[in-house]
């Protein structure tokens, strides 16, 4: 379980250097497309691996040849090559280029090496390099999603942001300056001080609001996920999931038993009442490292995400549960990260989680249940 429990950063590094110790490599290295179209070393773990950085792969070399045709290559030294112009690979003895390919799509390529005069790499090398390769492209593409998903999000909030300071702040702080503009006149023609005073107190209490106001939009911006409920955050992890597993997965969110429908902002809004921001919170992980789960390792073709909440306060629940149909739970597990996470999620709530096989006997079933605040 390569990536439980860490973001796609630190799944690239941790594939990489993992795919070094593995294959008995000194070195290993990814190389990722730049902005300008370039190939360059962006990740390198090992000897020398300072010097490696930032390397622009040459056009026509085989890093650029792997990535485009999808097929890893070994070569006996890279110091004994004619061909390489790098110093920095020259530097090296034997190299395996692995591609990182997503949906028939070269994204990069990992790069395994080692020392002059060292033993070459062989075909059961090369076959676990592209192992590794294949989950460096699946957190590669996961990040591009998400950086995609950050952006428009972003945007969003900004359109946001100007509407509530339009439609709310600054037309509130324009209506007190005509009230204070009204007492200027005013004072200025004798009028009594009481009727002026009852304006002045009007214009406090406007300004007063719209400070309110403010501090909400300032707040929101701080936390930004402190405007966006629990329905809609799971909708974005059940629409990033499509990435890794090739299909879109099915989510149903229910409260007291009824399945909530696309545009059920009342019922939304009791969700989000029920649930406090930390529950909130691990809920949406849960649902995350379940989908991350499934992509990664459960070959499936079908997976459903169900979030249900029941009752309210410490008597109430709500349930998580994450089932597919692939392949089921491995006899031997190597790697417990990620389920190490999300069983501590449940005990800090005094909940419960478990792995298990369907009742139908297809796949694996992942069930996290917590009381309500």
């Amino acid at each position: 379980m390569l990536l439980e429990g860490i973001d796609e950063e630190e799944a690239l590094e941790h594939i990489t250097r993992t795919a070094r110790d593995v294959a008995g490599a000194d070195t290993a290295a990814l190389a990722l497309p730049g902005l300008a179209g370039e190939l360059l070393i962006e990740l390198a773990d090992g000897h020398d691996a300072d010097k490696l950085l930032g390397q622009v792969m040459p056009e026509g070399g085989r890093a650029w040849t792997v990535m485009k045709e999808g097929k890893g290559l070994m070569t006996p030294s890279l110091s004994a090559s004619r061909t390489v112009t790098l110093a920095a690979m020259r530097a090296f003895g034997p190299a395996m280029f692995a591609p990182l390919q997503t949906s028939g799509r070269g994204v990069g390529v990992l790069i395994l090496l080692r020392r002059v005069a060292s033993l070459p790499f062989d075909e059961g090398d090369l076959v676990t390099a592209e192992s590794f390769a294949s989950q460096a492209a699946l957190a590669y593409v996961l990040a591009e999603a998400r950086h995609a998903q950050d952006v428009a999000a972003l945007l969003d909030e900004r359109e946001r942001i100007a509407r509530d300071l339009h439609d709310l702040a600054i037309q509130q702080l324009f209506a007190t300056g005509m009230q204070l503009e009204t007492v200027r006149r005013r004072s200025a023609r004798g009028v009594d001080a009481h009727e002026l005073t009852a304006i002045v107190e009007e214009a406090l209490d406007n300004v007063d609001e719209s400070v309110r106001q403010i501090r909400h939009i300032v707040h929101e911006l701080r936390d930004p996920d402190a405007a966006t409920g629990l329905v809609e955050r799971l909708r974005r992890e059940a629409s990033l999931a499509r990435t890794g597993l090739g299909f879109a997965p099915s989510l149903v969110i229910s409260l007291e038993g009824a399945m909530l429908g696309a545009d059920d902002v009342e019922a939304e809004d009791l969700l989000d009442e029920r649930l406090d921001a930390q529950l909130t919170d691990d809920v949406v992980a849960v649902v995350r490292e379940g989908l991350a789960n499934a992509a990664r390792h459960a070959h499936a073709s079908s997976v459903t995400v169900s979030v249900s909440v029941r009752g309210s306060g410490p008597q109430g629940t709500v349930l998580v549960e994450v089932q597919d149909d692939g392949i089921g739970m491995p006899t031997r597990r190597d790697r417990t990260s990620g389920t190490g996470n999300l069983a501590a999620r449940a005990r800090q709530h005094a909940g419960t989680f478990s792995l298990s096989t369907p009742p139908d006997g297809r796949g694996t079933l992942l069930t996290w249940q917590a009381p309500l605040p």
